[in-house]
């Protein structure tokens, strides 16, 4: 047999390069097989031309949401003598700052950094030179010793603070964020809509309501059945901000929305809310033990569905996913499921890998409010994370379909879908017309990101070809 080394000219030992690249191409040289079964009604349905591949069950729309002209023009009335360019400069700043949030530290990361930081201080400054110093030497050694620690420990820890809103502060926040934060509602919402059409909900609780565009979006979808909006979040002025934009910017004028309430904490009472909402609040809570004890207050309130919304940055994902996970062990007396994004109720596959750090997010498109001429209008998308669930076991015989998590590549005669499915598990489709049928291809090939698959997936089938796998003589 050939040998695994060889010498170079310079008598160096180095890997053989054949052999090298032999090795590689074992590694590679795999195909994997995944059967696709479309739902029989669906696939009737297409054959039959009922729908078209564009307009399957699995497809949730809209994927651009603009903010309601009466809205918008509201938002540009409110923003009155303040400076414009000061006003979108600030914004952008808050924009860029909530993107980039970290909940707070537990005691025990600060106590894992500072552990490693203190193993860094000892190779450079060891305890061992005490013994050579004097009384008064030693006692300022450990001060200069100690002020470095903490100073790396500083440096290395997120510095969480509330983020407070007075007046113009909310106002800074409905110019950065009205137009995401409600496409991303809207869109969020309408999946309940669109999968529990016998869904009517009769009130509705917002923790962390801010301007309101989740009472917006609410109220666009259920305006005939929703009787009660109960907003609370902790700024006085942001309550005052969101209840003006309801009366257009008029102190006087007559709210049309029916039964809206404002308040800084959460009602003491148990009443029952068929719609239970806590999006873009999760980081301002101080601690996990204060996140568990919000969460558990508003579950036991919901009578419905409960939708929870961050950023869909890597922490925003982490925090849906972690207050998902408590709401489904939590109380067995207040079970419930996931009806999206996961078509099951075990941990996010993306974070049982601990080397993948790509957080599970969707993609809205959506257009800036324009508050001047000169402000920018082109359309921008937005990531965001969200966890809906529903109280009590769900009904949808669709919840297994497979979601598409990653935006669908569509190539010459195939379709690639990065997929999560019902096991837990994430999988990658490559869809062909002749492996998987024309409607499965055809579905495939015009699903987006965040949309279903109406289909059953089967289990990989990982083959390697046998002639590849042996290596060269």
């Amino acid at each position: 047999m050939a040998s695994l080394f060889m010498l170079d000219t310079a008598g160096h030992i180095m890997l053989a390069p054949r052999l090298f690249l032999t090795s590689t191409h074992l590694l590679q040289r795999y195909t994997c097989k995944i059967s696709a079964a479309v739902e029989p009604a669906v696939l009737a349905d297409l054959e039959q031309a009922v729908i078209k591949p564009r307009k399957h069950p699995g497809i949730i729309k809209p994927n651009f949401i603009e903010l309601p002209k009466q809205l918008s023009d509201t938002l540009k009335r409110i923003v009155g003598d303040h400076p414009v360019r000061k006003v979108l400069r600030d914004s952008e700043l808050l924009n860029r700052y909530i993107k980039a949030r970290h909940p707070p530290p537990t005691p025990l990361e600060i106590e894992n950094k500072k552990r490693l930081i203190v193993e860094e201080i000892n190779s450079k400054m060891p305890l061992e030179r005490l013994a050579t110093l004097s009384e008064e030497e030693a006692a300022r050694w450990k001060r200069k010793r100690e002020l470095e620690i903490n100073k790396r420990l500083g440096q290395r820890t997120y510095a969480w603070k509330r983020l407070e809103y007075g007046a113009y502060e909310s106002i800074v926040y409905a110019v950065g964020r009205a137009a995401q934060e409600y496409a991303v509602m809207k869109r969020v919402l309408t999946e309940i809509q669109l999968r529990d059409e016998q869904f009517k909900p009769r009130s509705y609780i917002d923790f962390g309501s801010g301007i309101g565009t989740g009472m917006w979006a609410a109220s666009e979808l259920w305006s005939d059945s929703i009787f009660e909006y109960y907003n609370v979040d902790r700024s006085r002025d942001m309550n005052e901000l969101s209840e003006l934009i309801l009366q257009q910017g008029q102190e006087n004028k007559q709210i049309t929305l029916r039964n809206v309430f404002y308040r800084q904490f959460l009602p003491a009472i148990d009443t029952k809310y068929d719609l239970v909402i806590i999006s873009h609040t999760l980081f301002e809570l101080e601690d996990k033990q204060q996140r568990k004890e919000i969460l558990l207050n508003l579950w036991r309130k919901c009578d419905g569905y409960m939708v929870i919304v961050e950023e869909g940055t890597r922490r925003g994902c982490e925090l849906v996913n972690e207050s998902r996970q408590f709401l489904l062990r939590a109380d067995e007396e207040h079970a419930g499921q996931t009806l999206a994004p996961c078509p099951h109720d075990l941990r996010c596959p993306r974070l049982q890998d601990l080397a993948d750090r790509t957080p599970c997010n969707f993609e809205i498109a959506y257009t800036p409010l324009r508050v001047s001429s000169d402000s920018a209008v082109d359309r921008r998308t937005s990531t965001y994370s969200y966890a809906i669930l529903k109280k009590g076991s769900i009904a949808d015989a669709t919840r297994q379909w497979p979601r598409i998590v990653r935006p669908t590549l569509v190539r010459s005669k195939h379709s690639i879908c990065r997929v999560c499915t019902e096991s837990g598990n994430l999988q990658e489709v490559i869809f062909t017309a002749s492996k998987h049928g024309k409607a499965a291809y055809s579905c495939a090939r015009v699903s987006r990101w965040g949309d279903r698959l109406p289909m059953a997936l089967g289990t990989p089938q990982t083959k390697q070809n046998k002639a590849d796998s042996e290596p060269a003589e």
